[in-house]
């Protein structure tokens, strides 16, 4: 699902607030509106290597700007436990550490530039695919990667940092739009599998249930 379905949702505005969607509808999009802003998500339609890859757009419907980033979104399962996101430098990493690349020391507090767009663009927030899923590790063996697996995890990393959620500010009206990709998510019981996903927008929360895609 590309983020340019859920543009036009928030431009358009939204009639009232799901407190819960059928599970078939994330992969769709899900939409959320209120006084002060609009947000709309979506996830692929299976997990990447049992980990949610989350896209999200939120526009600001105030007259003051409005903070906006990573720390705005909580993921939790049905039950309450929570689910971590990563940060941009270890999904980096990972993408290193697949190409037999010497991996970089990861910095105390995540970056990486948001997507900002507004009512007539956007932009393409796919960057992630499962193929950077591989723990981060270095490569049991030393050997040079080949110039071909450099550029393909070049080409991963430029796509992450164009595409994952970054602490940004919301111009009133404007939007801004990202992904993040949760940590492994283990359910105990297999049948069970409901996710929670709470956006704190310019004060106000908007609240997502639904069953993680398999």
């Amino acid at each position: 699902m590309k983020m340019c379905f859920l543009i036009p949702l928030l431009v358009a505005g939204a009639a009232a607030p799901r407190a819960a969607a059928m599970p078939q509808e994330i992969a769709k999009g899900i939409e959320s509106a209120k006084a002060t802003g609009a947000v709309s998500i979506s996830a692929d339609s299976a997990l990447s290597d049992g980990r949610l890859v989350l896209r999200v757009a939120a526009q600001n419907r105030t007259r003051v700007p409005a903070a906006f980033g990573p720390a705005s979104i909580r993921i939790a399962t049905a039950s309450g436990e929570v689910v971590a996101v990563q940060s941009l430098a270890s999904l980096i990493a990972e993408a290193r550490a697949a190409a037999g690349m010497e991996i970089e020391a990861l910095p105390a507090a995540p970056a990486g530039p948001a997507i900002l767009t507004n009512n007539s663009g956007q932009k393409d927030v796919s960057g992630y695919t499962g193929g950077m899923g591989a723990p981060v590790a270095q490569p049991s063996r030393k050997r040079k990667p080949k110039a071909a697996e450099v550029a393909a995890a070049e080409a991963r990393i430029a796509a992450l940092k164009a595409s994952i959620l970054a602490d940004t500010v919301i111009a009133p009206g404007q939007l801004a739009a990202g992904q993040l990709v949760t940590e492994k998510i283990r359910f105990p019981n297999k049948r069970e599998r409901g996710l929670v996903v709470t956006v704190t927008l310019a004060g106000e929360e908007h609240r997502f249930t639904f069953d993680a895609p398999r």
